[in-house]
């Protein structure tokens, strides 16, 4: 396990973007598991300006969003559609590449199966980007004891597929980012607190694990 703080979000942004970067370049045919939120735009910036500038070429790499959210009557995937403004639009990367959980035409509970089947068998993913969130859920999964495999989640108003704590653990580095002091306390959960405290906790047992955080969101440390 690796801890990096960082003065500002844009250096740590910086940083995972960078060990992504070196992940492509070592195999350009990487298995890439990549969350969605608002902390993650400074991650998500860099890694546009450095495809921008000839850095990173994703024409070979496989992308595996970590959630979505159960189909409504829109069919819209708004998380796809988020992460395509925020990278897919911004690099060379086709819609070919990324698979989603989502499906209008199935039973979720067989989407989530089928997607976990399809992470491994590619070979598990390479490598995966995570927010810290500051209600301390890992992706969707709101529990301490959150399922180990890809499943359906639901809270007072949405629901989601949710790729679960197996894949993460069996993934061979995870490159978790924290940023902003309102998620402060999840921090500490996830690197001081108890396994049942967090769902994040279990995170800090990966073999391969790299935290980035800027100086507000690793204040309670």
């Amino acid at each position: 396990m690796s801890v990096f703080v960082y003065h500002e979000p844009k250096t740590a942004g910086e940083c995972a973007a960078t060990l992504l970067c070196a992940q492509l370049i070592r195999d350009p045919s990487s298995v890439l598991g990549i969350d969605y939120h608002e902390n993650l735009l400074p991650v998500y910036e860099s890694l546009s300006d450095k495809t921008e500038r000839g850095l990173l070429n994703w024409n070979e790499a496989k992308i595996y969003q970590l959630f979505e959210f159960l189909p409504d009557g829109s069919g819209e995937q708004r998380i796809a559609n988020l992460l395509g403004k925020a990278l897919f639009a911004k690099t060379d990367i086709s819609e070919k590449q990324y698979c989603v959980p989502f499906s209008s035409v199935r039973p979720q509970e067989v989407t989530a199966e089928l997607y976990e089947n399809a992470i491994l068998s590619d070979g598990g993913l390479d490598a995966a980007l995570i927010a810290v969130r500051r209600d301390g859920s890992l992706l969707m999964n709101r529990g301490s004891d959150c399922a180990t495999v890809t499943h359906i989640e639901r809270d007072e108003t949405d629901g989601f597929t949710t790729v679960g704590l197996s894949a993460l653990m069996q993934a061979k580095h995870l490159i978790v980012v924290g940023l902003g002091r309102d998620c402060a306390d999840a921090v500490r959960l996830m690197l001081k607190g108890a396994l049942t405290e967090s769902p994040l906790s279990a995170l800090k047992l990966h073999p391969n694990a790299t935290f980035i955080l800027d100086e507000a969101a690793a204040e309670m440390l």
